[in-house]
């Protein structure tokens, strides 16, 4: 059972009046507050200004199982579709545009009508008024106008009618642009929502309680190959400067997974890379001039042999229709000593299942819970 989400059957007695797919409108408003942790966002910018406001408008379409179906009954409460916001920030920043993909479920049933469920949005935002060095030198929180969008809400949802939903809850928000550009900073938010959801086809009860279906526990192997392209920036003593290449990265992970039930994998990654801005190194001398210009013959590109790296990590999925989330934490044994491959790595990344053995991967790498590192843009096949 490799692909346990992408098409659950139903059986006979599902095809009844209960056994149309339910569709959802939602509008919502997110009023919210910048997490200040660049010196930008706390006045150090042309207005003189600490950047307080955040306000989202959101409008939403999503889709869910039919009711007396076993994906329903397996993952309670669960939906996904397609999203639009509109962001409203400090005029320094701008006002742009996300449009991303999402998913949500019931965690605790609390009464017949209320229930504590959570979502997750995913997905890309555009028209940032982002750094310049001429225009917005003093912007170093987005580098990019065009950025990853990550949200995270946990919110309780009473169902007031048949067709009608109230929500309301908390929110995090992180904007970034993976390191493909510098600076890259990123932004974070936290906010409070509040959610009016129109549904079709949604009965006015409690689906029926039944026992969940069998689950056979069982191995599986995933095979995952990713690029990205990252930018690089180099400290000295008189400030960071931006490499002005951009580097290739490209990688693997093999990933033997125990599917321990409908809901969750666990298991080990061998996880190899070649990050060709690994291990860079700049002429010293030309850092112990007053002002180095970043000049690229001072720029010492490392053999190719010191810019590949090799580990294990150690891997937990959640899994979902359509969707499984994956993190792992690892060290390298392959360069394990030098600057860019040494310490702890992190992985979180999406699968986004398109077929039963194959899958979309977007993920993103850090160093030590902190450090960015690169996006995992690939391709992987449940073998």
């Amino acid at each position: 059972m490799a692909f346990p989400v992408a098409a659950i059957a139903m059986s006979e007695t599902d095809v009844s009046a209960d056994s149309a797919t339910i569709h959802r409108i939602e509008v919502e408003a997110v009023p919210g507050h910048i997490i200040h942790t660049n010196e930008f966002l706390k006045g150090y910018n042309s207005e003189v200004r600490t950047m307080n406001h955040s306000f989202v408008a959101k409008v939403k379409y999503a889709f869910a199982p039919p009711e007396n179906s076993e994906q329903a009954l397996i993952y309670k409460g669960v939906y996904q579709g397609v999203g639009l916001s509109i962001h409203d920030f400090n005029p320094q920043l701008g006002n742009p545009v996300s449009l991303y993909i999402f998913q949500g479920a019931t965690i605790k049933t609390l009464a017949r009508r209320l229930s504590l469920n959570y979502e997750w949005d995913f997905g890309l935002t555009y028209g940032w008024k982002a750094h310049d060095w001429e225009t917005n030198p003093e912007n170093r929180v987005v580098g990019s106008k065009t950025t990853a969008y990550i949200d995270v809400d946990l919110y309780l949802r009473w169902m007031i009618s048949k067709h009608w939903d109230l929500n309301l809850g908390a929110t995090i928000t992180h904007y970034s642009n993976g390191n493909t550009s510098i600076p890259n900073a990123g932004l974070n938010v936290a906010g409070v929502k509040a959610s009016v959801a129109y549904y079709i086809n949604r009965r006015d009860r409690e689906p029926a309680n039944r026992p969940l279906p069998a689950f056979e526990r069982h191995w599986g192997w995933d095979l995952t190959l990713y690029g990205a392209w990252k930018r690089k920036g180099v400290d000295t003593e008189e400030g960071a400067y931006a490499l002005p290449d951009t580097y290739g990265v490209v990688g693997f992970t093999l990933n033997p997974l125990y599917h321990i039930n409908h809901w969750l994998n666990v298991g080990a990654s061998l996880d190899g890379a070649y990050d060709g801005s690994a291990n860079i190194e700049i002429n010293p001398k030309a850092l112990t001039e007053l002002y180095w210009n970043g000049s690229e013959d001072d720029i010492q590109t490392a053999p190719w042999y010191r810019r590949v790296a090799l580990g294990l990590s150690a891997r937990t999925e959640f899994v979902m229709p359509y969707f499984t989330i994956n993190f792992g934490i690892g060290h390298n044994f392959i360069n394990a000593g030098t600057a860019d491959f040494k310490g702890f790595y992190e992985i979180l990344a999406l699968k986004i299942n398109v077929m039963r053995q194959a899958y979309l991967h977007i993920g993103y790498s850090l160093y030590d819970f902190y450090y960015p590192n690169n996006l995992m843009l690939g391709i992987g096949l449940h073998l």
